[in-house]
């Protein structure tokens, strides 16, 4: 009895000491399953038979009894598969082939001709017929006669149909009709649908729960009123204006249709942001060197949506400290600002010592641009070139900007455009008389799987004489962020001794392709071009031209650039950089 206990427990103990070799093993020790080979189809229509056609869910053990089975089955998907991409005439020959350990089912196909749309129409009746997106859709509803007849283009056509009748209100629509008619024979097919939209909800009460700020003020971020027709959108731009005031952490937005009453109440319920933020980090930039920064925030400093922030510099040719004060007037759409800062700046073409206080005027336009009106004064001691000097300024100015982008680190498509105008005179407290224009412009677009980046930059003054101007109002080129190739505000005209001392007027451009090698990780290739220049007839346009890598951090794209210089004053000369693509 002892005997057999004992081998009893030493067979348990090897069965132990075997199952992390048997798990291991596993996978290539997996049972064998069944395959399929396809010919006479590629491309899309292979990848839909084999979606369709998942013979690896049977068991190598099929009886012969069941062999027509799985062929008439086998056919049939083979059938829809061709269908759904618009193969009507489509013919399948499919066998079963036995393996040594398994079988294999062989379909060769020959799809013929690839059916098209000969009729595409969309019909609205009812309030819906009346708004503008359901116009566009009925006429253009994506679909053009002769295009490939394939089913999921069809069933994208009528969601969409459904989905814009909601977003608008027409809770008790209906699709009178949806029909998808084909015809093997002509190889053609028609869409029908006609969607009857029943009458249209309204916004009723809205609730926005919140304590952050006077209930009129916060009533402002609200873009619609009640009794307006009901419009999804609009919910959508009130929960991201919400998120993205700076007042609140979250926001969440629900709404209700009452039938009988063709009204959907709003409620919004919110949570705070913590009152204080303290802001500290480290960075680096060639044009710049290691940088630090500090800052402090009060988010809101009263009910009345005041809130300040305090942020202070330090690098080796920076080094600044500065506050802003923001008064909401319509909060995510309009405010005053009111600012100050000191700025101490040392570059290999100037030294700069500026004092600034300014008020600006920002609002959001309905086209979506932001103008800002402003008044800046501004105390400066510079030195260029050997030349010193102490200027005062006060200058009036207006900017219009706007940014669109698909993504607000990584865009693929997107634009920025700024337009800036500012003035001085002597006659109105400044040491010296200017007009000044500054443009800037940006344009992403994907191109053969990677990136087109392509950015210019346009400075224009209206001055008697350059020297005259303080260091900040004049213009130089090269750097990070200008051409690179070339230190930072290297370029621009010179004096009698061969020392850089700025231009009036700027021009740059840069063209640049990136392209993902890893998921967070791309190579990059550019040429960037342009020059400062007082005259147009002195303008020498240099160019930089090289390759990069982009690294995208969680806080943003880090950039190391290797750039050699048309003139060859140097061999080559390293960038590195980090901010956001637009």
């Amino acid at each position: 009895m002892s005997a057999v206990t004992h081998r009893s427990v030493t067979r348990r103990r090897l069965a132990r000491a075997l199952l992390p070799l048997a798990l291991l093993a596993g996978p290539a020790l997996a049972a064998p399953s069944p395959s399929l080979r396809l010919e006479g189809a590629s491309g899309e229509l292979r990848d839909n038979l084999r979606a369709h056609l998942q013979v690896d869910q049977e068991s190598c053990e099929l009886p012969r009894w069941r062999e027509r089975g799985v062929i008439r089955h086998a056919t049939e998907q083979a059938s829809e598969a061709h269908r759904a991409l618009g193969y009507y005439q489509a013919r399948s020959d499919i066998s079963l082939e036995r393996t040594e350990d398994c079988w294999q089912l062989v379909v060769h196909t020959t799809p013929g001709p690839q059916a098209v749309f000969i009729e595409v129409t969309v019909k609205v009746e009812g309030e819906a017929s009346a708004l503008p997106a359901f116009h566009r859709l009925m006429e253009r509803p994506g679909i053009a006669i002769g295009d490939p007849l394939r089913h999921d283009r069809y069933e994208q056509l009528k969601n969409e149909l459904v989905r814009m009748a909601a977003d608008f209100g027409f809770f008790e629509s209906s699709l009178v009709t949806h029909r998808l008619q084909v015809d093997p024979h002509t190889n053609s097919g028609r869409i029908l649908l006609h969607l009857r939209s029943g009458p249209r909800y309204h916004f009723g009460e809205i609730d926005l729960q919140q304590d952050v700020l006077y209930p009129r003020l916060a009533q402002r971020f609200v873009p619609f009123a009640a009794g307006d027709p009901y419009d999804a959108r609009e919910l959508i731009r009130l929960q991201q204006q919400l998120n993205s005031s700076g007042y609140y952490s979250s926001a969440r937005v629900m709404s209700d249709p009452e039938p009988d009453q063709l009204d959907v109440p709003v409620t919004v319920t919110t949570e705070p942001r913590p009152k204080h933020g303290y802001m500290a980090g480290i960075g680096f930039s060639t044009d710049t060197g290691p940088r630090l920064r500090l800052g402090y925030e009060n988010r809101r400093l009263n009910r009345a949506g005041h809130r300040y922030s305090i942020e202070s510099e330090a690098s080796p040719v920076r080094r600044g400290l500065g506050m802003n004060y923001e008064i909401p007037i319509r909060p995510a759409k309009e405010k005053v600002t009111i600012s100050a800062s000191y700025l101490d700046e040392e570059t290999d073409s100037s030294t700069s010592e500026r004092y600034r206080l300014g008020t600006a005027h920002q609002v959001e336009l309905n086209s979506g641009w932001i103008a800002t009106t402003s008044l800046e004064y501004e105390r400066e001691h510079f030195e260029v070139a050997g030349d010193r000097d102490r200027t005062e300024l006060v200058m009036p100015g207006f900017e219009l900007s706007r940014t669109r982008a698909d993504h607000p680190v990584y865009p693929r498509h997107g634009w920025h455009l700024s337009g800036k105008v500012r003035v001085a005179s002597e006659d109105m407290l400044s040491s010296v008389t200017l007009q000044q224009f500054i443009g800037r412009g940006k344009y992403i677009m994907p191109l053969f799987g990677g990136r087109l980046l392509a950015r210019t930059e346009v400075g224009l003054t209206h001055a008697d004489e350059v020297v005259r101007l303080p260091s900040s109002v004049r213009f130089f080129a090269g750097g990070d962020n200008s051409v690179r190739g070339y230190s930072y505000q290297s370029l621009g005209p010179r004096n009698n001794r061969g020392d850089v001392i700025g231009g009036r007027h700027l021009l740059t451009g840069t063209v640049e392709y990136d392209h993902l090698f890893l998921p967070q990780w791309a190579w990059a290739v550019f040429v960037d071009g342009g020059n400062a220049f007082d005259k147009l007839d002195d303008f020498d346009t240099v160019y930089g031209y090289g390759l990069g890598i982009r690294w995208r951090s969680p806080i943003g794209p880090i950039r190391l650039d290797v750039a050699r210089p048309s003139d060859g004053r140097d061999n080559f000369r390293i960038h590195v950089s980090m901010g956001t693509d637009l």
